[in-house]
């Protein structure tokens, strides 16, 4: 045999053992990740069909953290108002109560300590902070107290008018906060005017102080439950819509990972005998190649 008919066979033989050296090296590595499409070059469009589910998956998923964020603020925006609508009626019965004729100005004064202390309760809920420290009803000033006392039954919006939105699916968005000036500052009275509700509710406490109390008050303060309402509505309307879009992403993102499994992950048992048949293989290709060390050793003596 001549000399470069040895050294074909022993750079064929080379050739043979390392490429079933970087098989087995790739069904390691498949195993090792549990995917079968390690890189584009192993299957160019599944590689891409895997790669456009991923990002369709990541851009769910992000719903879905905007979806918790809008129900997490919806939650806290609705168990506020609700405190403010349980204590309006009450404030009601007093103002009604305070325009029986047979009353004392000593008892009117009672109901007066009383109207304060609900209005002290609606003031502290208006100005209710959420988990991160941030005042739920400060528009985009999140970080400053939005209602603030500017005297004797006097009472100033240091908040904006700003209220976000997140984006929750594909062209749908959900307002996650209503500012403070809609909800408690721009109610209407009877007047036709606009009033805040602390206004409203000290008014009637300062009518019961002078013995003198107004009943277009009454009539006030059942507007402002209405308008209140109207905001627990909307908040409630909102987080059942939030939920109910949580759900449906629920189930998409189960779908597109179940086609991104089936895509991309390793079928384990194949593998497994797959890399038991290479590694035989590669074992056979090196005591080959030995051989042809040997037989090329000899034609070179």
């Amino acid at each position: 045999m001549s000399r470069m008919s040895t050294n074909l066979i022993f750079e064929n033989g080379l050739n043979r053992m390392l490429e079933t050296q970087s098989k087995l090296v790739k069904t390691q590595q498949q195993i090792a990740t549990g995917r079968r499409v390690l890189s584009p070059q192993d299957d160019p469009a599944a590689a891409a069909y895997i790669l456009g589910l991923r990002d369709t998956i990541s851009t769910v998923e992000q719903y879905q953290n905007n979806s918790e964020r809008v129900r997490a603020r919806l939650e806290l925006e609705e168990t506020t108002l609700q405190g403010v609508t349980n204590l309006l009626p009450r404030i009601h019965e007093l103002a009604v109560q305070g325009q029986n004729d047979a009353l004392t100005a000593e008892q009117r004064n009672a109901i007066a300590e009383e109207v304060l202390l609900l209005r002290d309760q609606l003031f502290s809920l208006a100005n209710t902070r959420d988990s991160n420290g941030e005042y739920i009803f400060a528009g985009f000033q999140g970080g400053s107290e939005p209602f603030v006392s500017v005297g004797a039954g006097s009472y100033s919006y240091r908040g904006d008018m700003g209220e976000r939105s997140l984006q929750i699916s594909n062209g749908r968005s959900i307002q996650d906060r209503n500012n403070g000036f809609d909800v408690f500052m721009n109610i209407d009275t009877s007047t036709g005017a606009k009033r805040n509700l602390f206004e409203t509710v000290d008014q009637i406490a300062i009518g019961m102080q002078a013995n003198n109390p107004d009943a277009v008050l009454i009539d006030d303060i059942q507007r402002a439950q209405d308008h209140l309402l109207q905001f627990r509505t909307s908040v409630g309307a909102r987080l059942n819509s939030t939920s109910e879009q949580y759900e449906v992403n629920e189930d998409f993102l189960l779908t597109m990972q179940t086609a991104k499994s089936e895509a991309e992950d390793l079928d384990i048992t194949e593998a497994v005998s797959r890399y038991e048949r290479q590694l035989q293989a590669l074992n056979a290709a090196q005591q080959s190649f030995i051989k042809l060390q040997g037989l090329s050793l000899f034609n070179f003596l």
